[in-house]
């Protein structure tokens, strides 16, 4: 009789629990380990009453598990906890889970099996073992100059639950994440003074710009691949502020009509404008005052980070230099008076807490997809990359699905010094490409990018000839969003009509009127430094006279240094061209002369486009009915 082999995940968080459903999938004896009393990792532990995912439905939900259509675009913490719950019961992952055992030790035994060391019992003889504790294991605080003299209240953005403790104090909100920024906004609007200390503010909207279509799901590697300035068009142009030459940056964001609008502590690598970025709530969170709502209020669209930065309700500094017994002191040489802090200052990932074989510490560039380490086999890491633009779980599931691939024989990795090898060139590469990023977070990553190369270590990425059947099939492969579902369409793991849902999807995002200029401005995006190159040694040969040769070098000359070099990019290619678009496209908008703005967004625009906080639509209704959702069949073939 064959024996059943054994796994244990350590967590029961979003990532954890995909990685137990793939993991069942292969025929494993599973054990599921979870330190809380429930089961739903940081949305059941660190998150606010009214906050809201920042990541939309569609790139949250799992691929095999469609989220129901009910569920606004971006859900709340109750919605996201009562999917992973339906998630648990249907895929009978809810006898697996021991609750309240914190793992303190994963040891290793001769036989190559492990044993998984508690506060409790140990787990001991498993054949396989998946830790997926997260990014969010221990809340950390910045260690500042003084902070140990101030008398004031310290806590940090974790034990946040509601603005009322801080009623008339002078509050520091250290740090713009994504709790920072929701955290500082409802802080304002109770607390006799806001003071918001950050270093930069990098941000993209939910929702795309006068569309109310969410905006992570405007990415597109497949065709991106092959443009140039695919990553500058994702931060609509705004990212040159952080590759230009120092003296050039305070010009360009005072020239850019979108850089404007942002506080000059936030510059380095400020995305978009306040009157932008519209946050759709599933529901209006004025409980706190005129000038507040979490992030959005009914009468208006922006993001109230800035909005409140421009009305006077936050004040904007840089990072806190040092503290006195009262007070902070800032990089522009200010001092404010403060009673509290809330330090929005992240988290030290759950893996960093356990101890492991040989005495290893975790850290992500050691590891191979950022899950494999070549020294512990059978040994895996779920859920510790996270994307630009996109969301965590998306990449939990690619990462489960590949794990449990490789721990059932289904991927075979390269022998251990190759393995090695290959990871060091993946982290170089990555720290090459992304120098500052990975200074601090060197497990982030571009989604899209990510989620296609993972697709194809599976096997799953889907291709140009299966798509051409029609219009519609095909701008869902070229310009379609790497939401989880898109790789489910082929290979293992297939859910029956994905291919159909997913082309629907994509046809319903390009379908509105904002997003109808995409397609033609990513084809000139593609094509412009070919077409230039070409009209360059047209003009030198039949304009200058100049020989074949000259003119055909002219035009390669040009070609080279437009693809490696980003100052004459941006000069030939950015200023003549996109910067008098976009200063055009701003004028033309019914808002720009508006004084009041709180009710720009709301002039001269159509009604279908509106936002409506009062009673707010979910524009991603392809899900099946919430009364479904405990008892629906997916058909999914092994």
């Amino acid at each position: 009789m064959i024996e059943t082999k054994r796994a244990i995940v350590v967590g029961a968080g979003s990532s954890g629990l995909i990685a137990a459903k793939e993991l069942l999938d292969t025929g494993l004896d599973l054990t599921i380990l979870e330190k809380e009393a429930s089961l739903g990792g940081v949305w059941h532990k660190y998150c606010w009453k009214t906050s809201t995912l920042t990541s939309s439905k569609w790139m949250t939900e799992y691929g095999c598990y469609p989220a129901p259509k009910e569920y606004a675009d971006f859900m709340k913490p109750e919605e996201m906890m009562e999917y992973l719950s339906s998630f648990t019961k249907h895929y009978g992952l809810e006898d697996k889970v021991h609750f309240g055992v914190q793992v303190k030790a994963i040891a290793r035994s001769t036989d190559g099996k492990y044993d998984v060391i508690t506060d409790g019992e140990t787990y001991s003889g498993y054949d396989y073992v998946v830790i997926s504790t997260g990014l969010h294991g221990e809340p950390v605080i910045r260690d500042v100059p003084g902070i140990e003299k101030f008398t004031g209240t310290i806590m940090h953005g974790f034990k946040y639950k509601d603005p009322e403790a801080f009623r008339d104090k002078k509050v520091v909100c250290m740090g713009l994440g994504e709790s920072g920024i929701g955290i500082s906004s409802e802080i304002s609007s109770v607390a006799a003074k806001t003071v918001v200390a950050a270093g930069n503010f990098n941000f993209a909207p939910r929702v795309y710009p006068y569309s109310n279509k969410p905006f992570d799901q405007i990415q597109f590697w497949p065709m991106g691949q092959y443009i140039k300035d695919y990553q500058e068009l994702l931060s609509a142009q705004m990212s040159w502020i952080t590759r230009l030459p120092e003296p050039l940056r305070t010009a360009y964001a005072n020239m850019h009509p979108w850089l404007r609008d942002l506080p000059k502590e936030w510059l380095p690598t400020a995305y978009v404008p306040h009157y932008w970025a519209g946050k759709y709530w599933p529901k209006p969170n004025n409980n706190f005052g005129d000038m507040s709502g979490n992030l959005t209020r009914p009468s208006t669209a922006p993001d109230d980070i800035i909005y409140l930065v421009h009305s006077g309700k936050i004040t904007a500094k840089g990072k806190v230099e040092r503290f006195d017994e009262t007070g902070v002191y800032f990089p522009d040489g200010t001092r404010e008076e403060v009673d509290m802090v809330v330090a929005n200052t992240g988290f030290k990932p759950g893996a960093a807490l356990i101890e492991f074989p040989d005495n290893w510490q975790y850290r992500h560039q050691e590891l191979y997809k950022g899950c494999l380490h070549p020294d512990m086999p059978n040994l895996a890491f779920v859920g510790f990359v996270r994307p630009t633009i996109g969301s965590i779980p998306a990449m939990a599931e690619m990462q489960s699905r590949f794990v449990a691939q490789v721990f059932s024989g289904g991927y075979k990795l390269p022998e251990k010094e190759k393995l090695k090898k290959l990871i060091k060139k993946e982290a170089d590469a990555h720290a090459r490409k992304n120098p500052k990023m990975t200074e601090r977070w060197p497990h982030i990553y571009f989604f899209d990018q990510w989620m296609e190369e993972m697709a194809e270590l599976l096997g799953t990425q889907p291709k140009i000839w299966q798509h051409l059947s029609s219009w519609k099939q095909l701008q869902g492969f070229l310009f379609g969003a790497p939401m989880p579902i898109r790789f489910r369409q082929y290979g293992s793991g297939v859910v029956a009509g994905a291919k159909e849902r997913y082309a629907d999807r994509i046809n319903q995002l390009y379908g509105t009127r904002p997003q109808s200029y995409i397609i033609p401005y990513l084809t000139i995006s593609l094509f412009f430094p070919y077409i230039l190159s070409l009209i360059i040694s047209a003009v030198c040969y039949w304009g200058a006279n100049l020989s074949p040769l000259i003119s055909i070098g002219s035009g390669l000359l040009f070609y080279t240094l437009y693809m490696t070099v980003d100052l004459f990019r941006f000069v030939v290619g950015f200023l003549p061209i996109t910067l008098p678009s976009l200063m055009a496209l701003e004028q033309s908008l019914p808002w720009r002369n508006c004084d009041n703005d709180s009710m720009m967004f709301l002039m001269s625009f159509p009604e279908k486009d509106r936002m409506n906080y009062a009673n707010p639509r979910v524009f991603e209704n392809d899900g099946l009915p919430k009364s479904e959702l405990l008892d629906r069949e997916i058909a999914v073939k092994n």
